[in-house]
């Protein structure tokens, strides 16, 4: 009767299926290796905004290096992350805008989330969270 109740979902022939949480396009199945959640309206994320995700997929590896190495030289992030395991990388965010940040979490500590934005090709920042 309603569309208001119904979980939306949308899916990609190259980046699977995913439901809406708010604003954000998640992941409907748990994933193994590397993930990607993204922005969007109420009936999918916009067509550039996919594009983003499925390159960024694609070749994650150097970004996620970078992203990385950002984190390791942050004297808070290393205070955040002593004793709570190892930094994993989950995957990428991308936002309405086409910009996009890198999420890792730690083994050690389950609610753990690292965020890396970046700004062009480098990261800009890092947001930590639990």
């Amino acid at each position: 009767m309603f569309g208001f109740w119904r979980q939306r979902k949308f899916e990609d022939s190259q980046l699977g299926q995913f439901t809406r949480v708010r604003t954000m396009w998640i992941p409907a199945a748990v994933q193994t290796g590397l993930g990607v959640s993204m922005e969007g309206g109420k009936e999918r994320p916009s067509p550039e905004v996919v594009e983003v995700a499925r390159r960024l997929l694609r070749d994650p590896k150097g970004l996620i290096q970078e992203a990385e190495a950002f984190v390791r030289s942050d004297a808070r992030a290393a205070e955040f992350i002593a004793g709570n395991g190892e930094l994993v990388c989950d995957g990428f965010t991308v936002y309405r805008s086409g910009k996009f940040a890198v999420e890792f979490s730690l083994t050690d500590w389950a609610d753990a989330m690292i965020s890396v934005p970046f700004e062009g090709t480098k990261p800009c920042a890092i947001s930590l969270g639990d």
